[in-house]
């Protein structure tokens, strides 16, 4: 039978192990959408589209997962954190993404025969990038729902948060609210076991 100390040890080293995948999927995420696709286009950098298109499909799934099976003590906050920087940093992709469709567009309806192929190239891209928005917004759907589950914020508004994370602009506010409405409750539920248990209350170490 397997000692207990040696249990303990792999346990940590699993769980450490855990703690870096789940805060480097974010980050490669990032990588990612800044790495080709229209970038490769426009500043003639990075990888080609289906190569960027394969990459950005693995990381994001990885992302989502990593998201759903987040159940640790502090996970509502920490995914909220998370789907703030996410949304954070895609805009300006997004900015791009939507000169690059407006450019192309602009192209194809002044050149003769191309009129009615924009929306074959444009549409596209818009789906594309709807499709990365729920990805990051993954992280805001589960930080609802572990923060419901465990009395940090009310049903109403994690269904309110839930639907707001499908539209874009109205993701980026309900993020940046989230985000906060958990710091908050985090802070209070502290401060209450502390006071409980007959210590002085301490400030916050870390800003996740």
């Amino acid at each position: 039978m397997i000692s207990s100390p040696v249990v303990q040890v792999f346990t940590g080293k699993k769980a450490a192990v855990y703690k870096v995948v789940r805060t480097a999927l974010p980050l490669l995420f990032i990588a990612a959408v800044y790495s080709g696709g229209p970038f490769y286009d426009v500043f003639g950098w990075g990888t080609d589209w289906p190569t960027w298109g394969v990459l950005l499909l693995i990381i994001g799934i990885a992302n989502i997962l990593c998201a759903c099976i987040d159940r640790s003590y502090r996970s509502p906050r920490r995914l909220a954190f998370w789907d703030l920087v996410l949304k954070l940093c895609m805009i300006p992709f997004y900015t791009l993404i939507f000169l690059y469709a407006t450019g192309i567009a602009t192209i194809m309806f002044v050149i003769p025969g191309l009129f009615l192929a924009a929306p074959f190239v444009v549409v596209p891209l818009l789906a594309m990038s709807y499709l990365l928005m729920l990805a990051t917004s993954s992280y805001g759907f589960a930080a609802s729902i572990r923060a419901t589950k465990r009395g940090l914020l009310p049903g109403s508004f994690a269904a309110i948060h839930i639907a707001l994370h499908f539209f874009a602009v109205a993701d980026f506010f309900s993020a940046a609210v989230l985000y906060l409405q958990l710091r908050r409750a985090d802070k209070v539920r502290k401060a209450a076991a502390e006071a409980s248990a007959g210590t002085p209350p301490q400030q916050p170490a870390d800003v996740q």
